[in-house]
């Protein structure tokens, strides 16, 4: 049981394939959380990656006080989604987690759906199904399920205007409960780098 005194979060991540922009993301959000003090756990799909994914990911669990867990999670919607969702709906009452933050289609459908009601529900859409339209048939299944899903959202986090105008036009008015956090870089980011007298520009 959580001491009521203690002012640390006990974060959840939640995203389905960890490459891309997406994972760098995320990898940024959960360092930036611990950082702050707060214990912060991650769930990733298990079949995707690769050999980056898995350095990256061994890189960061030492900072995840709150671990990481792998499950199998397809991109469509399918059977091994039940599997996927128990999964994160066992971590997320194991953790006792106040925030459980979903980025992607995937990962905002599982952290809604698995969350408590005692936890803050946290949505990132990074694309994913508003690259869809209401007139193709999977397109509206997609955005259906999104409509579906705003009544379980507590927070949405987009990251960038353009991304919460579109979520607006295609799914809904999130209303007040939204904000644009912009991606963030790191201060290694900055580091100088000194061209190569002998490097060709090529056009």
């Amino acid at each position: 049981m959580t001491d009521p005194t203690d002012r640390r979060l006990n974060v959840l991540y939640v995203l389905r394939a960890p490459v891309g922009g997406l994972f760098r993301h995320v990898v940024d959000l959960a360092r930036g959380v611990a950082a702050r003090g707060h214990r912060v756990g991650l769930i990733a799909d298990a079949t995707t990656g690769g050999a980056q994914a898995e350095t990256t990911l061994a890189a960061l669990a030492p900072e995840l006080a709150l671990g990481l867990s792998r499950v199998a999670m397809s991109r469509q919607i399918g059977p091994r989604d039940l599997t996927a969702l128990a999964h994160v709906t066992r971590r997320v009452a194991e953790v006792e987690a106040d925030v459980v933050h979903g980025h992607g289609a995937k990962g905002g459908a599982y952290a809604r759906l698995a969350a408590a009601r005692r936890a803050l529900r946290v949505y990132t859409p990074h694309g994913g199904s508003l690259h869809y339209r209401w007139g193709s048939p999977t397109g509206a299944v997609y955005l259906a399920l999104e409509r579906a899903l705003l009544r379980r959202t507590d927070l949405f986090l987009f990251e960038s205007a353009y991304g919460r105008e579109v979520f607006r036009v295609k799914v809904g008015d999130p209303g007040a409960a939204a904000r644009v956090v912009h991606n963030g870089v790191t201060e290694a980011e900055f580091t100088p780098i000194a061209p190569d007298p002998q490097a060709t520009d090529l056009v």
